[in-house]
């Protein structure tokens, strides 16, 4: 049982090890030239320790994807569709305290243009949740307004957040996020004191 545990902690240090190692040399070159030589070095572990955990180089990009998506879901568990139109403000600050609390899934987001197809999974998700509420009718759902509106309203917060992400803003996130708000709320600006 005691071996057991220990090699069980040595697998979750050793894929730490490697994500680390990964997003560290994300800083530094794209993504499609960092090789498992490059990971197993920086990582400082055995080529074989790698393969234990991951096939390759995208399946690290992948864990990595996967881990941001699933805290991305905790924090919308309890979305509700009405209550973020007449107050998205909340759930933007969740974003924002989410992304500065988690440093390296920042750091991702930050450091690799390749991040697009993550965005676009990210913005997919956020969408679904936009659409999940099961108050509202089929018939409303089924709109083609409703459907573009879902587009516009997530496609726009993904692309807000990604240009902070890149430093094309030099708004704070949480600036960035009352002004989403104001823009999502048509500037009722009173719906959100206090929040």
């Amino acid at each position: 049982m005691a071996g057991e545990r220990a090699e069980y902690k040595s697998a979750i240090r050793s894929k730490r090890l490697i994500r680390e190692a990964y997003m560290e040399l994300l800083k530094e070159k794209p993504l499609e030239k960092i090789t498992v030589t490059d990971i197993v070095k920086r990582a400082d572990i055995n080529r074989g320790t790698f393969y234990a955990h991951y096939a390759d180089t995208q399946a690290v990009l992948e864990q990595i994807e996967n881990e941001i998506i699933d805290r991305m879901k905790e924090f919308l568990a309890d979305f509700n569709y009405r209550n973020f139109y007449q107050n998205p403000l909340p759930t933007l600050l969740k974003v924002v305290r989410f992304l500065e609390e988690n440093k390296p899934y920042r750091e991702f987001l930050e450091s690799t243009k390749n991040a697009e197809p993550f965005l676009s999974r990210a913005r997919k998700i956020f969408a679904d949740y936009l659409k999940s509420d099961l108050q509202i009718p089929e018939e409303v759902k089924n709109s083609l307004e409703f459907k573009t509106g879902i587009l516009f309203i997530s496609g726009g917060i993904i692309n807000v957040y990604r240009a902070w992400f890149q430093g094309e803003t030099d708004q704070s996130p949480e600036e960035l996020s009352i002004t989403l708000a104001k823009l999502i709320t048509g500037n009722r600006t009173d719906t959100m004191i206090g929040n």
